[in-house]
């Protein structure tokens, strides 16, 4: 691994991939199998950051295991020959474990990642891409955006919201004041705060516009994995999780005894200490914004390639891609762009895409990938 600091690559390289988390390691694997030459992962903190900064009992919603001898591939791997349930011998992996397995994938593909980089902005420059960073001035043909949106805490414009403490922000449960301790938001990281702080021997009481919980919607994407439900309804019958629906909390305020939190309707709770967040993320994107384009809900607009409209050769992997109302939230949804975008790169420079078949063979259709019509989308 490059040590953080030690600037290897040369101040021009073919590809410059923003991010080593799954989307940007993922991408870079399946462009050195293409054997496309020059390709850096430029990350600002450790492989795996974002996972390193989740609260330390956040788990993976979806369960991960290995089916390589199936032809099926690990829901939360970021290759078909990988699997980080084997690696880590973990269905549901934290977010440390997480990092650990991506640090492994990185040295056993040979994938370049150079940490320390903090990339600020980009701008096309003729054929090529400046990127400023705090290591000085950078030149790319590509550029692919692979940060995720952790590292992005929204509090949606709460009046008040400084008066919080947000779920990405938080690193162990315990250390969060008071024996009451009320969650605004109940969807996953809302109920994962509840399970949290009440194993930390707190009562939580979340505080949701809605009741997610008792949603019946079957995509994940959209409500409360089977993984969250499970644990919640294990949890309930011994610790002290209250969950109010119906409360659309719309501001914090501050008082002598506390802080008070208030309903559209008129109700209000006071807290002893901070309330918690879990009202999401912003998007990823902030530091290229100005070159993408953006739809009624904030997600970027890409064309089949997954490319930017305004510009060219700035691509995007990871949870922010969407095409057709479909959103490629999870690993095992926006791991079936590589290759797509994989594929733009390499017409462009004209190098042989036949390694791609292998990742037709493990269920990665490049041609349903390409553009995805509510017929053929892979989600």
């Amino acid at each position: 691994m490059i040590r953080e600091g030690e600037v290897r690559f040369s101040n021009h390289i073919r590809v410059a991939i923003v991010g080593a988390g799954p989307a940007g390691l993922g991408v870079a694997r399946v462009l050195r199998d293409l054997a496309i030459p020059d390709v850096w992962v430029l990350e600002r903190g450790r492989i795996g950051q974002s996972f390193l900064n989740w609260p330390a009992d956040t788990r993976f919603l979806t369960p991960s295991f290995p089916g390589n001898v199936f032809g099926l591939t690990d829901l939360n791997a970021i290759s078909y020959d990988s699997s980080p349930g084997w690696s880590l011998r973990c269905e549901h992996p934290d977010g440390a474990a997480y990092a650990q397995y991506l640090e492994q994938a990185q040295a056993a593909f040979g994938i370049n990642v150079q940490c320390g980089i903090d990339v600020r902005s980009i701008r096309p420059e003729g054929e090529v891409f400046e990127l400023e960073t705090n290591a000085g001035a950078f030149t790319a043909d590509f550029v692919i955006w692979a940060c995720g949106q952790f590292g992005t805490p929204s509090d949606g414009g709460m009046p008040g919201a400084e008066l919080a403490h947000h779920y990405g922000r938080v690193r162990r449960w315990e250390e969060i004041p008071g024996g009451v301790v009320y969650v605004v938001g109940g969807y996953e990281s809302g109920i994962d705060a509840a399970i949290g702080l009440a194993r930390a021997g707190k009562d939580a009481v979340v505080l949701d516009s809605g009741a997610p919980w008792l949603d019946s919607d079957k995509d994940p994407s959209r409500n409360l994995s089977p993984y969250t439900l499970q644990r919640l309804e294990s949890v309930r019958k011994d610790l002290p999780i209250t969950l109010i629906p119906n409360a659309d909390v719309i501001a914090l305020e501050n008082e002598a005894d506390g802080v008070r939190i208030l309903v559209g309707d008129g109700r209000s709770w006071l807290s002893d200490g901070p309330p918690v967040l879990a009202t999401g993320f912003g998007s990823g994107t902030g530091p290229v914004s100005e070159w993408f384009d953006y739809d009624a809900d904030g997600l970027p607009m890409l064309t089949p390639q997954d490319e930017s409209g305004a510009a060219p050769g700035l691509f995007l992997v990871g949870p922010e891609v969407s095409h057709n109302g479909h959103l490629f939230c999870f690993i095992y949804k926006f791991r079936q762009r590589f290759a797509v975008v994989a594929r733009a790169i390499a017409g462009r420079i004209g190098v042989d895409t036949t390694a791609l078949e292998i990742y037709n063979d493990n269920n990665m259709l490049l041609e349903d990938l390409t553009c995805c019509d509510d017929d053929k989308c892979l989600c």
